[in-house]
C-alpha cells in the first residue's frame, strides 16, 4: 500500500491508566502500533470527513468519505483504481466487504444499506431511501454492519437502538435491543464487530461501553472503563476500540474485556472512527476530523 509519510509525533501510551471507576490499571509503556502514514488520495479528490474503510478478500482497499465520489477503490498494490457513488449518499457512514468481495455501505441520513459490486454497480438496496422505520423492512440511521461465518448480516441500526439480523440474501431473521441504558439496550449502536465464533461486539456509543452477544442476540457481557466507543474491530484475540471523543484506541481482551493497551491522543489521531485491518499486521483508521485514513503497523 502506498502512503504519504506522517510528520506526526507518535503519542506514547501512559504507563498507568486511571479508569472511570477510580481504579488504576497498569499497562505496557509502548504503543502496539506505529504510524506508517496515510492512504494516498488522488489529486482530483478532496476528502471530506472520512467515516469508514474496508479491506477486500484479495487485499483491495475501499475508503468511504462524505465528499465526491464517496467510495474510493484501491487495488492490492495500493494504487487508486476508481471511485463511485456520486450524488447517492445523504450521510456516508459504514463500509464493509463480504466474503465474496461485494462492498456494503450504510447511509445514516437516507436510512438504507447499499450492496455494490467491486466495480461500484448497485446490486441491492435494503431499507427505503429517505424513510426511517423500525419494522422488518426499514432502518433508522444504520451505522455499521458485520458478517457472520455463514454469510448472515448484522446491522447496527443506531437510530432505533437495535441490532437487525438479516440472512445472506437480505431477508429479515430477527432483531434485538431498543433505546436505553439497561442490559441489551443502546444509546446508539454505532459500531459492530464479530469474531471467529460469531460472538457479536457492539460499540454502545453514549453509554460508554461495548456489549457482547451471542449470534442469536443473547446478552453475554458489557465492558466499560475505557472510554466512549465509536468503532470496534476484532483483530486476533483482541477487540480494537476507537474513541472519537478522546482520540484514542483501546485494546480489549476478547476473553474478559480487560484493557491491555490504550494509545493515540489528539496529537496522533483526530476523531478516529471506523477501522479495518489486513493480514499483514496493518490497521487502517479513519479520522472524521482529520479527513484521512491513517495506516498503522503492529510492532508487538
Amino acid at each position: 500500500m502506498r502512503f504519504q509519510l506522517s510528520n506526526l509525533r507518535r503519542s506514547y501510551l501512559r504507563a498507568v491508566a486511571v479508569l472511570a471507576s477510580g481504579l488504576v490499571l497498569a499497562v505496557a509503556s509502548a504503543d502496539p502500533y506505529r504510524s506508517e502514514g496515510f492512504v494516498k488520495i488522488p489529486d482530483d479528490v478532496e476528502l471530506e470527513a472520512v467515516s469508514a474503510v474496508a479491506v477486500g478478500p484479495a487485499g483491495q482497499l475501499y475508503v468511504l468519505h462524505r465528499g465526491e465520489p464517496p467510495v474510493l477503490a484501491y487495488d492490492a498494490a495500493g494504487e487508486f483504481s476508481h471511485g463511485w457513488g456520486g450524488g447517492m449518499f445523504g450521510v456516508a457512514h459504514g463500509l464493509r466487504v463480504d466474503a465474496e468481495g461485494n462492498v456494503w455501505a450504510t447511509d445514516n441520513k437516507l436510512h438504507v444499506l447499499w450492496k455494490f459490486s467491486p466495480d461500484g454497480e448497485v446490486l441491492a438496496t435494503y431499507g427505503e431511501s429517505g424513510v426511517g422505520g423500525d419494522d422488518e423492512t426499514h432502518f433508522r440511521s444504520p451505522d455499521d454492519i458485520a458478517f457472520a461465518s455463514n454469510g448472515d448480516i448484522y446491522v447496527a441500526d443506531a437510530g432505533n437502538g437495535r441490532i437487525v439480523h438479516l440472512a445472506a440474501d437480505g431477508s429479515f431473521k430477527g432483531q434485538w435491543g431498543q433505546k436505553g441504558s439497561e442490559e441489551g439496550e443502546f444509546a446508539a449502536a454505532h459500531g459492530i464487530g464479530i469474531d471467529a465464533d460469531d460472538r457479536i461486539y457492539v460499540a454502545d456509543r453514549g453509554n460508554n461501553r461495548v456489549q457482547v452477544f451471542s449470534k442469536d442476540g443473547t446478552f453475554v457481557a458489557a465492558w466499560s472503563d475505557f472510554g466512549n466507543p465509536f468503532g470496534v474491530q476484532v483483530v486476533g484475540d483482541e477487540l480494537i476500540v476507537t474513541d472519537g471523543d478522546a482520540h484514542t484506541i483501546s485494546h480489549l481482551s476478547l476473553k474478559d474485556g480487560r484493557m491491555t493497551h490504550q494509545w493515540g491522543g489528539p496529537g496522533a489521531l483526530r476523531l478516529p472512527h471506523l477501522t479495518d485491518h489486513d493480514g499483514s499486521g496493518r490497521l487502517f483508521v479513519t479520522e472524521v476530523e482529520g479527513r484521512r485514513v491513517q495506516i498503522f503497523r503492529r510492532v508487538k
